[in-house]
């Protein structure tokens, strides 16, 4: 029963993106007329659909599921913040997108080139134009790493939406915990580029908001879908100004105060 209540969310979840595809092909067409009103129209639209398919989501996952996510603090009132969160699981997506469409803005996130060969979850993210990393060695894949987190930073102050970053850069197991070593209990070692280019390049007095997720049980992506973990705690930390130059030492001293929140943390 568990297994079909997955299939069945993961379903619903798939149902709303296919659902958007039609218009937001139409916006991403209208998007390519040369009249910057055409293409404020476009945007508008893209943006109703996106947040059409969140709110569903939404209602599917803590009205359906059953889960609860308890917030602590709130995102900066600010149309275009700098949004970072610790990564545990692909279910952290549909939490954050939750968190920053209830406070009225959306969701763009780094997401690795490779997605965009997923059916469906491909093209949404490339209509929404998300910024695709490379994520590969050497100078040139560094390069365009750089100049895809550039381009979306200066749009903010054109297109509204929250710039997503996940600095440990990718979900945290056990085993990378270990082939890291890394200093921290609960989290991976942070990467601070992404983060150091956004905020370089974002419109000035952008805000920095951190979202630490932490998960009262299973983490697993399918069993979140039959609401193995029954609450998620948000925890949600804003900054006003962060020196780009500072990113390093600031990420890696903040990264020691999110695990302790942990310890914070009600006993369930």
């Amino acid at each position: 029963m568990k297994h079909l209540i997955s299939l069945v969310s993961a379903l619903w979840l798939l149902l709303g993106l296919s659902i958007g595809l039609v218009p937001l092909t139409v916006f991403v067409l209208v998007k390519l007329l040369p009249w910057q009103a055409a293409k404020a129209f476009a945007y508008r639209g893209m943006e109703l659909c996106y947040r059409a398919a969140v709110r569903a989501n939404s209602f599917w996952m803590l009205r359906v599921i059953g889960i609860q996510v308890e917030v602590t603090g709130q995102l900066p009132d600010h149309p275009s913040p700098i949004i970072i969160a610790n990564h545990q699981t692909w279910f952290d997506i549909a939490i954050v997108q939750h968190l920053i469409v209830s406070h009225g803005t959306i969701a763009k996130f780094l997401m690795k080139r490779e997605l965009l060969w997923v059916p469906v979850v491909g093209w949404v993210c490339y209509a929404l134009n998300f910024p695709r990393l490379n994520r590969g060695q050497g100078t040139d894949a560094r390069q365009r790493d750089y100049g895809a987190i550039q381009q979306v930073s200066k749009t903010l102050a054109d297109e509204r939406g929250a710039l997503l970053i996940f600095p440990e850069g990718t979900r945290f197991t056990p085993k990378k915990h270990k082939a890291q070593a890394a200093p921290y209990t609960h989290l991976l070692n942070p990467k601070p580029g992404g983060l150091k280019i956004a905020l370089a390049t974002a419109p000035p007095n952008t805000p920095v908001a951190d979202i630490t997720l932490i998960y009262e049980g299973d983490t697993n992506f399918w069993r979140c879908l039959h609401g193995a973990t029954k609450k998620i705690h948000a925890k949600i930390q804003v900054f006003d100004s962060i020196p780009p130059k500072a990113v390093n030492e600031w990420l890696t001293n903040h990264w020691h105060q999110k695990d302790a929140l942990w310890d914070e943390r009600p006993a369930p």
